[in-house]
């Protein structure tokens, strides 16, 4: 199995949130989506329909998820820990 590439690593991300919080002029909703449509591969087109109650964040070891509606199925994608930091961190301003 191939893994994709990274927009930013796990530190640059960390960076970037850090900054947004300093600063509410940043926002993270571009990196955010970024992030989701080549960590996670969501596609672009569900990008704009999630909420706030799609998002499951991690507890102890196991990763934070997103459900998602694509077409008349349910989705459930795993996030990356870029992804999981960038989503709290919108979520959270």
């Amino acid at each position: 199995m191939t893994e994709r590439p990274q927009i930013m690593t796990v530190e640059q991300t960390r960076a970037l949130v850090n900054a947004a919080l300093a600063d509410d002029q940043l926002d993270l909703a571009v990196p955010l989506k970024i992030s989701l449509a080549t960590n996670e591969g969501l596609p672009i087109r569900v990008l704009s329909t999630l909420s706030r109650g799609d998002y499951h964040p991690a507890v102890g070891d196991v990763p934070g998820s997103l459900t998602y509606q694509d077409g008349d199925q349910v989705r459930v994608v795993t996030l990356s820990p870029q992804s999981e930091l960038l989503l709290s961190a919108y979520l959270s301003a």
